[in-house]
């Protein structure tokens, strides 16, 4: 008896920010079964930061869009239970992988190892004379309709751009080209996670085990010590990029989730009751 069709998933998100840690905002995905598109799943999100004009720019989304859309953790769960275990695919699935982890890590979600392939590779083999391989360009040279920077319309055209990409390469299951391993081993949502800081420094120790235990943390911060000011904070995530680590957590005194450079604080302290 056979298996029958394999069913696989093409996501897309947009974000809150441009700059700094992502901040979901948007997640779209279709589900594809034998070359036709049997389902889909989007869902606008309620951010715990304002939505930066630069990104508004991108996708046109703004406070107003998103003001009773459900917060990440309710996203994300729907968004799983929808997604079962089906295939996961991504255009440049390594950014859109990345948005998800860091909600993941905020949200306390255990994030599923369902590997995710990326669909751009396999395109720019297909197709190496275009001019570049973005999503907009290539939505104009096959004239494929959707809207631009939306959740859903770009995780429908990637889906339909990678099809054509397997018919040039003569791969009657287009499945058979998903490469989800790379320099860094298989991507997934946990592999993906926002790389933690160093803990060579009292501070990060400190930090991350308030973190881990949710505690609240007053903070002596600024850029020398002598003119440092005291932030009472509930951290959210610790994170590092290639030259920095940092902080990101709710300021207690505005409500507000703000980014706090690690080697900026000078001392940590259980915070005021």
């Amino acid at each position: 008896m056979s298996a029958g069709p394999r069913a696989w998933i093409v996501f897309d998100t947009e974000g809150a920010t441009a700059h700094g840690a992502p901040h979901l905002l948007e997640l779209g995905a279709v589900r594809v079964v034998d070359g036709e598109a049997v389902d889909h799943f989007v869902s606008l999100v309620l951010p715990r930061v304002p939505i930066e004009p630069e990104a508004t720019a991108i996708h046109g989304l703004t406070e107003d869009d998103v003001r009773t859309a459900p917060l990440p953790d309710e996203v994300l769960r729907a968004f799983h239970a929808w997604a079962g275990g089906d295939a996961l695919a991504a255009w440049h699935a390594p950014a859109d992988a990345r948005v998800l982890a860091f909600e993941h890590v905020r949200c306390a979600l255990e994030p599923p190892t369902t590997p995710i392939a990326d669909l751009l590779p396999p395109v720019r083999r297909a197709f190496p004379e275009l001019p570049d391989h973005k999503l907009a360009t290539l939505k104009e040279h096959f004239e494929l309709e959707g809207t631009d920077h939306r959740a859903l319309a770009d995780a429908v055209t990637a889906w339909q751009v990678f099809e054509r990409a397997a018919a040039e390469l003569g791969a009657p299951d287009p499945t058979a080209l998903f490469a989800t391993g790379g320099p860094a081993g298989i991507l997934n949502l946990k592999t993906a996670a926002p790389r933690p800081p160093k803990l060579g420094r009292a501070t990060v120790r400190v930090l991350e085990r308030a973190w881990r235990e949710g505690r609240d943390v007053r903070l002596s911060y600024g850029e020398h010590r002598s003119s440092a000011s005291l932030l009472d904070v509930r951290p959210t995530i610790l994170y590092r990029t290639a030259d920095r680590s940092y902080l990101e957590g709710e300021c207690l005194r505005s409500g507000s989730i703000k980014t706090y450079r690690i080697d900026r604080i000078h001392r940590v302290e259980p915070a005021a009751r």
